[in-house]
């Protein structure tokens, strides 16, 4: 039960990892194996990542790195269905922008409220 715990608690922050080596990588023409497989991004795993915050009661930050994972998600699928003017590096650019933009929110909140992050 308690790696269980610990694989979930991780888990968001490896998809983030995943998700920007992965694109990355494509973005430079470096043939992979898509990464994003390997980790379950979809919406489905966001849902049960949301349900495990609050059964096991993880922090505010758990929540906005999830949050930060669905929304890059959502931006390469309206990528993909609408095709949006922009190139891959701006696309990859987006990408960054919105992890780096999340992880200023989580230092700040954590700094004002005091809660462990591990």
């Amino acid at each position: 039960m308690r790696f269980l715990v610990i694989l979930i608690k991780y888990m968001p922050i490896i998809q983030m990892v995943v998700m920007l080596v992965s694109d990355t990588l494509y973005c430079f023409d470096i043939i992979t194996v898509n990464l994003n497989y390997l980790t379950g991004n979809s919406l489905l795993t966001t849902v049960l990542l949301y349900a495990c915050s609050s059964v096991f009661k993880f922090g505010n930050w758990y929540r906005q790195i999830v949050t930060a994972n669905f929304v890059v998600m959502t931006i390469g699928q309206i990528d993909i269905h609408l095709r949006l003017p922009m190139t891959d590096f701006q696309l990859l650019l987006s990408y960054y922008i919105v992890c780096i933009l999340f992880l200023f929110i989580i230092v700040i909140n954590k700094f004002k409220s005091k809660e462990s992050c591990i």
